[in-house]
């Protein structure tokens, strides 16, 4: 077998680069990670039952959906920079002070809105690939998938946040802690499935993930501008077909049959 090559000091590779000695150092942050986000979407025990949530949690965790919601409908009618807290409280029918009670700042606010969100469309995206085959069937559902969820309202409203974190460096920090945390997960997750699938190069094939998942947004926010729907279905389209092509080219590299 040959060595590994060299890597260059401090740098990092991403985890469906990495092999197997180097992925079990990784585990332990993936399960911090993972362990709290389960936490913060630990649904109400019932009352009396054993773990039971007070009250106060129980109005806090209602309090916090409908703040959610109102969010969404704010950044749709004025973007990020029209939605403010104040608009945020009056709209989900809360006082400012219950808003600022949990989420202190604007930045702090939109921020846990993507968190929330994009924890929701990992665990739908898993529920929706489980019931395609291993491999390249299961790798194009998830292509798939992404643009259907791209089509929603919460899809879009991350698109607006990242959008506003241009002229707001607090929002941009707590994006990129978010980003971060988030991307340990995915790319854990990834490479699990490119080692199933046999990939050699699997850094090619993150980086495909990688691109299609940032046409997919830039195609969902040509959708919000561009009223010909069809020619941006055709976009996805041809993307799509590139990626799939790509992955057929990485599969054959790696002398495996495609799956």
């Amino acid at each position: 077998m040959n060595a590994p090559r060299p890597r260059a000091p401090g740098a990092e590779l991403p985890i469906y680069q990495k092999e197997a000695s180097e992925i079990r150092q990784e585990n332990t942050a993936v399960t911090q990670v993972q362990d709290t986000i389960d936490a913060k979407k630990k649904p109400p025990a019932k009352a009396g039952g054993p773990g039971t949530r007070g009250p106060h949690t129980v109005r806090r965790e209602i309090t916090r959906q409908r703040v959610f919601e109102a969010a969404i409908d704010c950044l749709h009618e004025t973007g990020y920079a029209g939605a403010s807290t104040l608009a945020v409280a009056r709209r989900a029918g809360v006082s400012r002070g219950a808003l600022m009670k949990q989420f202190p700042t604007k930045a702090t606010l939109f921020a846990d809105l993507v968190e929330h969100f994009l924890d929701q469309m990992r665990e739908e995206t898993l529920n929706h690939i489980r019931k395609f085959p291993a491999g390249l069937p299961r790798i194009m559902a998830r292509v798939d998938y992404a643009w259907e969820l791209y089509k929603k309202p919460k899809a879009l409203a991350i698109v607006e946040v990242m959008l506003g974190a241009r002229g707001d460096p607090e929002l941009s920090e707590r994006l990129a802690q978010v980003g971060r945390t988030r991307q340990i997960i995915e790319q854990h997750l990834l490479g699990e499935e490119f080692r199933q699938m046999g990939l050699t190069d699997r850094r090619a094939a993150g980086y495909a993930i990688m691109q299609m998942a940032a046409a997919v947004r830039g195609l969902a926010l040509e959708r919000l501008l561009n009223r010909d729907s069809q020619s941006v279905d055709a976009a996805f389209a041809l993307q799509k077909q590139q990626t799939e092509e790509f992955f057929r080219a990485l599969i054959k590299a790696s002398g495996k049959a495609e799956s």
